[in-house]
């Protein structure tokens, strides 16, 4: 797909059900502090999609779940599959609740037929979502994206012209008044910041959407990231401010209910807002579709393309195709006919899938991959021991050299009264900002990388949808590499890799992996190539200050939001 059509999905994903359910989360924020987090959201968001996308490149994976993987082993792996399924599990649930609350109102049944309801849910969806959602990739849902998106806009801007807000605001007695009553509900504020996390997560479609972008270069993808969360931003802005400075405390999870109770054009009003996110939530559904689609080729299939999130390859087989389409359909319609509130939905995925994928998995994943750098960058810091001089700054226990580099500085300027201050500084900062735990994390994903593009080292070359083609093979190595046959002695051609001691053979692959990456490096540093469409940019300090407060945000977001639904009244 185009840029166009990439940003069309990315909004089609962000947006979904998440906006009717923007004013119920300024409510439980407060109006001052929800306004803030939906720019925050907004803003964490689109950087978290370029880390993730940029940080597979660096490592050469083509998604989500191999990028974890690379850096945490098998429980990354499943750990960011399931929040996956948790989250698009979430969204396609959401969307079925919404059909059945607003479809029926449109055809004319009236309030409480709930078998009336029940059917029209069932009926619709199989004629509309089923033939959408067995498409075989997400680039043939570019053209509904637009159109869901231009219908997006509209519910919009109807919900805005049509709300009461101005007898509101007379009634309480304006703009300012409202605001000084509702900076922030501390009570249930991270309930509504688990409602924007799932309104603005798509961190689980995004190695989907980027993989069916037309030459997905960095510039290409921050182009479609940046368009479609400014988009998205006002969009849900203006929906959330409006609907909740129209109903105030009374406010419901789908603002669109809150327009039954009143009459006139504003109903008719209502109606069409209602039409319009109805028919969005049946091109909306079929994106999630593709994740829970995905998540189970991952977690079920064998093989490496399955294992690296090759969806097409594997369902290429109609009958696969079909038989998970219907696996998930019907795993969410049936919850969904029982389903009353949709607001609840929204909390519960956000807090627990939305934190883990949006905040959580980007920052762990930045640490870990330019792990090496970020000891370096602590080390220049912190001090090292210097007395180690047959181990590498990376290799070196930052935290005991630190300790011994501060005892050694207080050693020699014990005459100067600002350096014990400054060493106490240090050793305060160092807990303070838990640098140990940071360091524990780069350290441990430096060492799973290596292991794991020495165990890549050994794979046959295979093209990686992102853009990066580049995997190390056999036939990619330099003529100066050394080669039996040549001037040591064999056949020509053939590499010389180191031989394992006598009567050893834990070394076998692991050696051979080990020499093909070195060789792979030695080449890229003495032969003379082309630059390639996308140069990594060396880490800095700001890079990882955002990691780590996309981390701690997360975790406050995931562990506060989850205790407050279980303890709300």
């Amino acid at each position: 797909s185009t840029v166009t059509g990439a940003t069309s999905n990315l909004v089609n994903a962000i947006i979904g059900a998440g906006i009717v359910g923007i004013p119920y989360a300024i409510k439980e924020c407060g109006l001052v502090a929800g306004i803030i987090l939906v720019v925050l959201c907004a803003v964490l968001t689109e950087k978290s999609l370029r880390v993730l996308v940029n940080t597979a490149k660096h490592v050469d994976v083509p998604s989500y779940e191999t990028l974890f993987e690379s850096t945490y082993g098998s429980a990354g792996f499943y750990f960011i599959s399931i929040n996956m399924l948790i989250m698009a599990y979430g969204g396609c649930l959401s969307y079925l609740t919404i059909i059945k609350d607003t479809l029926p109102i449109l055809l004319g049944v009236e309030s409480g037929d709930v078998g009336m309801e029940r059917a029209i849910l069932v009926v619709s969806t199989m004629a509309i979502i089923l033939p959408i959602s067995m498409q075989r990739d997400m680039a043939d849902l570019a053209k509904t994206s637009k159109i869901s998106v231009i219908f997006q806009c509209c519910m919009v801007v109807v919900v805005v012209i049509f709300s009461p807000v101005s007898e509101t605001l007379e009634q309480k007695g304006g703009l300012l008044q409202i605001a000084s009553e509702s900076v922030i509900e501390r009570s249930t504020i991270f309930i509504g910041l688990g409602v924007l996390s799932f309104a603005f997560v798509c961190q689980h479609s995004a190695f989907i959407v980027a993989g069916s972008l037309e030459k997905p270069t960095k510039e290409r993808w921050g182009k479609a990231t940046s368009r479609a969360l400014t988009l998205c931003l006002v969009l849900e802005a203006a929906c959330g401010i409006s609907g909740y400075l129209a109903f105030l405390e009374k406010t419901q999870g789908d603002i669109l209910n809150n327009f039954l109770v009143l009459g006139g054009s504003i109903t008719k009003a209502a109606n069409l807002a209602r039409g319009l996110l109805c028919t969005t939530m049946f091109f909306v559904y079929p994106l999630d579709s593709f994740v829970c689609r995905h998540v189970f080729v991952v977690l079920f299939f064998r093989g490496r393309r399955a294992h690296e999130g090759d969806d097409a390859s594997v369902l290429n087989r109609r009958d696969r195709r079909i038989a998970l389409t219907l696996i998930i359909y019907f795993s969410s319609l049936i919850p969904a006919l029982f389903i009353e509130s949709v607001g609840s939905v929204l909390a519960i995925t956000g807090a627990i899938a939305g934190s883990s994928l949006s905040y959580i998995g980007p920052g762990m994943i930045y640490l870990a991959v330019y792990g090496d750098e970020f000891l370096k960058k602590v080390e220049e810091v912190w001090g090292k021991d210097e007395e180690s001089t047959d181990t590498t700054p990376a290799e070196s226990d930052v935290e005991s050299s630190r300790l011994l580099s501060i005892q050694k500085q207080n050693e020699e300027t014990t005459t100067e009264s600002s350096a014990p201050e400054q060493s106490l500084f240090k050793s305060i900062a160092w807990y303070l900002l838990l640098m140990p735990l940071w360091c524990e994390v780069a350290k441990m994903g430096k060492a799973k990388l290596e292991a794991f593009k020495e165990a890549e080292a050994l794979k046959s070359p295979h093209i990686n949808r992102l853009g990066k083609v580049a995997r190390p093979s056999l036939q990619m190595v330099p003529a100066n590499i050394p080669r039996v046959g040549s001037a040591d002695g064999g056949h020509a051609g053939m590499l010389k890799f180191p031989t394992p001691k006598y009567g050893s053979t834990a070394g076998g692959n692991k050696a051979i992996g080990a020499a093909i990456l070195a060789q792979q490096r030695s080449a890229s540093s003495r032969a003379a190539s082309p630059a390639p469409a996308d140069l990594d940019e060396p880490p800095t300090w700001y890079d990882f200050c955002v990691a780590i407060f996309f981390v701690v945000f997360g975790m406050i977001a995931l562990c506060a939001g989850l205790f407050s639904i279980l303890t709300a009244k």
